[in-house]
Formats: C-alpha cells, structure tokens, sequence
C-alpha cells in the first residue's frame, strides 16, 4: 500500500477552553487563537484532508485534534515537558510510519517545544517550518499555511 504525502501541523494547548462538561474532540475543546484559525477554515472550507493535526497538551501530551478530552487546567512548563519527552516521540514515530508528510508547521511555546526532539531527525524527508514573531503574525502565518495547502 503506497503511502499518500500529507501535510503534519503540530501546536501547543491553548489555556483557553470551552467549560462545557463532558468531552469534547481537543480541536473545539481549546478557544485560544490557533483553535479558532483551524476551526474558521473548517467553516470556510479552506480545510484540506491531506492535514493532520497534532496537539501539545500539559495534561494528555502528543494528541490528535479529533481526540476527545475534558476541561482541565495545566499549565505547561519545564519540568512537565521533560516528563512528556518519551511519550511524544512515541507519537511521532508512530506518524513518521503512517504516512510520508511533505511539510511539518510547528507552533508551539517555549517550554512546548523542550517536549519535542529530534524533529529534523524524524521527519528528515520533511520540510520543516517553525512559526515566529509575535502571536497576530503566527495566527495570520497559520492561516496562509492552511489557505496554501488547500486542494494541495
């Protein structure tokens, strides 16, 4: 079975959440900034299926958007990225195998990233980009990058 070329986004939690009880898939659970770019281009369909999206959580690590999680407060920081370290590259191997991606986005915070390794080492057929600058300009990089692989 030949393996189709995917797009892999991969961002942090947002501390801003839905408090609706239950569950919620982890896309609609987090309201922070990222959340509503991904969820406007659900709404305006400039949503490509050849993206996957993987979530840094504090609480629940390396996570697919569509995974169902609860409301929580946790706070990411050094020593809790340090504690996720095996788990998410568990994850990513697991990505690496599924599928071939053309391009890895990574949006995440400081202390996110210490839970990521070895990305370039992983994903070494795989153009990598790192967002930058200040929050208006990673939103508006996330939404040009999502409006470029529409239909790509």
């Amino acid at each position: 079975m030949h393996k189709s070329a995917r797009y892999l986004l991969i961002i942090s939690c947002s501390q801003r959440k839905l408090s609706d009880h239950g569950f919620l898939p982890a896309i609609a659970r987090y309201d922070g900034g990222h959340f509503r770019v991904l969820r406007k281009a659900q709404r305006d369909g400039y949503w490509s299926n050849h993206i996957d999206v993987l979530i840094l959580s504090a609480k629940y690590g390396l996570i697919e958007g569509c995974t169902p999680i609860a409301n929580y407060e946790q706070r990411m920081n050094k020593k809790r990225a340090c504690e996720l370290k095996s788990q998410v590259k568990q994850t990513l191997k697991i990505y690496v195998k599924k599928n071939v991606y053309r391009e890895l986005y990574v949006d995440l915070g400081q202390n996110y990233q210490l839970a990521i390794e070895e990305l370039g080492e992983l994903f070494k057929d795989s153009l990598v980009t790192y967002a930058q600058g200040r929050i208006g300009k990673r939103l508006k990089s996330l939404k040009d990058w999502l409006l470029a692989k529409h239909g790509g």
